[in-house]
């Protein structure tokens, strides 16, 4: 019996695992949005993040809710403006790296506490911390005020980085009359 109960109860467990929502710091809200949220984050509060003592984070999602995580990441975790300039680090590689991340975005809409939790491909972490904070210092979030006193957010990110020279993958391909090409 004892073993049913343990056992029923570990079934239980792993079909309620639920994840934190990946935030894409690359990705910028249309305008039509960006004028809304006043609207739509005081209705979604409760729903979508866990807040406590002037800070608050995203409340972890199923995997079958998966479109109410994404309205939640729209609504707490797009940026208002993203900068398209960055410096490559110093002495990094030319590649492709993944990079996941934490960080809080302040109650003035800054990117704050950049803390690297694992960098894969050509940058190391020390690298891939130094590309996140040049890509991300002019980077703008609509700050979140409840009750009239701005509160800042924790996230989880990930991003996909690519340093090095841009190349045409199309070039050694022969010119045909019939396709265009900038």
């Amino acid at each position: 019996m004892f073993k049913k109960v343990i056992f029923s109860l570990f079934i239980f467990c792993s079909f309620s695992l639920a994840s934190n929502p990946i935030c894409s710091i690359n990705l910028e809200l249309n305008k039509d949005t960006l004028s809304k949220l006043d609207k739509y984050r005081p209705q979604t509060l409760q729903t979508c993040l866990d807040c406590n003592e002037g800070a608050c984070a995203l409340k972890a999602w199923p995997k079958e809710k998966k479109a109410d995580a994404a309205i939640c990441k729209l609504l707490f975790c797009t940026p208002a403006y993203v900068s398209k300039v960055f410096k490559k680090p110093e002495g990094a590689k030319s590649g492709k790296t993944t990079i996941n991340f934490t960080y809080t975005v302040n109650g003035e809409g800054k990117i704050k506490n950049l803390d690297i939790i694992d960098s894969k491909g050509a940058m190391n972490s020390r690298e891939s911390y130094k590309y996140l904070q040049s890509f991300t210092k002019k980077t703008q979030y609509k700050p979140l005020i409840i009750n009239g006193e701005p509160v800042s957010i924790s996230l989880d990110g990930e991003h996909i980085a690519y340093t090095g020279k841009y190349q045409d993958p199309d070039k050694t391909m022969p010119a045909r009359s019939n396709t265009w090409r900038n």
